[in-house]
């Protein structure tokens, strides 16, 4: 036995002892069947303290609270077990038995009889151990260790795409209440025009149709409130969702900041992100670990080839008691006998060497199975680095095209509002006709949403580039 192997043993041991520690549970309102009885103090809200709510806060709530997030860490805990599990091969296996035994044998003639009585106790403690096994136990212990370490770059990668969630969410809520802002501000718009006009009514200087018109305009913009607060309420529903609130809504009271900047910034060459991204990103990383795990397993399946010596030790301690009683029917009575005690103790030791020279192709198939899970591995690498590469790009593309469409669509909209203006001062002095109104309008509400799209899309964008580089 390696004389580091029982200290090995004893630090992962500890080291486990450690690491075991229970995590905090699941909030009680998810053991619950019925909603309606979910008391306050069972749900998980958000902090008391917050009531301006920033991306940033939203992404640390997430991390803290989404389950799916959370349960990575029970499977990195399981990874980290078997690693630690791997070095057990490397002590001895311990066992103790006691076996109790009883004896008793009668037997007759015409007028007597024997009755034979015989007790054993047989405790033993007997130990063994693989002193070599073709390097399979280290084969096996440094796969164990590669796959606990993809696990940990898999809750990176986890942590990764839901930062990118929420951040997706988050300005979803902000797209939202834009929206809504814009269809507040088209009924206010069409509210004083309808005024203005039922009075010209009133007096004759206006036609019926004009004022229905600014009524249905009314209209249509309120409706255009109601689709913006339905947006609105479902972007809060999926990012409560995200940020694990088990009401699945956002408290009423919670505000969020007035506006997305519409300010970008010049990016780098794609290539320095590129680099960032090869570099950092852990699911790339997971799956070159991935390779290193199925690698060191391709080797244990060769280690099956050779042969396995193992050694062992016992004591074994053996007490029998014996009786023999004749007996007499004639006189009806008993005898008793003679009684003896065998007692003797034992050690054995042994050593075995255990090699498997035929199984029907067993290990064989074992091994060309490993080798080909290795190699799957390996294209699943390149796959994915391809897949990096196109994310990285894509989303450099993505960024820089929506900071030239918001700078344009700034543009735009102060030409649309230029234009609305001169159409008022046309309408009002009688130069122009109500459709031209109609139409710059809505030209106007359409500027005004494009470029709150644009600029929720340049977010996300920007979000998307952070998640392909792993800046997030």
């Amino acid at each position: 036995m390696n004389k580091y192997a029982l200290p090995i043993f004893a630090v992962a041991a500890f080291a486990v002892t450690l690491t075991s520690c229970s995590t905090a549970k699941p909030p009680m309102a998810v053991s619950k069947s019925v909603y309606t009885s979910i008391t306050d103090d069972e749900h998980l809200k958000l902090p008391e303290d917050i009531k301006l709510l920033s991306l940033e806060e939203a992404q640390e709530i997430a991390v803290q609270n989404n389950p799916s997030f959370k349960s990575r860490y029970f499977v990195i805990s399981q990874a980290r077990a078997r690693y630690y599990s791997a070095f057990s091969n490397y002590v001895p296996t311990v066992t103790a038995t006691y076996a109790l035994s009883s004896n008793h044998q009668q037997g007759y003639t015409d007028d007597a009889g024997a009755s034979y009585k015989m007790y054993t106790a047989a405790p033993s403690l007997n130990a063994s151990m693989v002193l070599f096994d073709s390097f399979k136990r280290e084969m096996d212990l440094l796969a164990a260790r590669h796959d606990w370490k993809r696990t940990e770059l898999e809750e990176q990668d986890s942590r990764r795409l839901l930062l990118q969630s929420v951040a997706n969410a988050y300005n979803q809520v902000m797209l939202a209440r834009s929206k809504r802002l814009i269809a507040i501000e088209d009924m206010r718009y069409n509210r004083i025009l309808l005024k203005e006009t039922e009075l010209k009514y009133g007096v004759g200087a206006s036609t019926l149709s004009d004022v229905l018109n600014f009524k249905v305009n009314y209209n249509q913009a309120e409706s255009g409130l109601y689709a913006a607060n339905y947006l609105l309420n479902v972007a809060k529903i999926s990012l409560a969702t995200l940020m694990g609130l088990t009401q699945g809504e956002l408290p009423e009271y919670i505000e969020f900041p007035d506006s997305l900047s519409a300010d970008g910034e010049m990016l780098s060459d794609v290539n320095v992100y590129l680099d960032m991204a090869l570099a950092n990103r852990p699911d790339l990383k997971a799956l070159r670990e991935a390779v290193e795990k199925s690698k060191f397993s391709y080797y244990s399946s060769i280690a099956q080839f050779g042969p396995t010596v193992t050694g062992s030790i016992g004591l074994s301690y053996t007490n029998q008691s014996r009786t023999y009683s004749p007996m007499s029917y004639d006189s009806g009575i008993f005898y008793s006998g003679d009684r003896t005690h065998d007692r003797h103790g034992n050690f054995t030791s042994s050593i075995s060497v255990n090699w498997e020279i035929f199984s029907g192709g067993r290990t064989y198939f074992a091994m060309r199975s490993a080798q080909a899970a290795l190699e799957q591995s390996e294209y699943t690498v390149a796959n994915t680095w391809l897949s990096v590469i196109s994310d990285v790009r894509t989303a450099h593309e993505n960024y820089l095209t929506n900071l030239k469409t918001v700078k344009l669509y700034q543009k735009n909209l102060e030409a649309v509002r230029k234009m609305r203006d001169l159409v008022d001062d046309e309408y009002e002095a009688g130069n122009c006709s109500i459709t031209r109104v109609n139409e710059v309008q809505t030209k106007f509400v359409n500027a005004e949403n494009a470029l709150t799209q644009s600029i929720v899309d340049l977010h996300n964008a920007k979000a998307q580039l952070l998640a392909a580089t792993n800046a997030i």
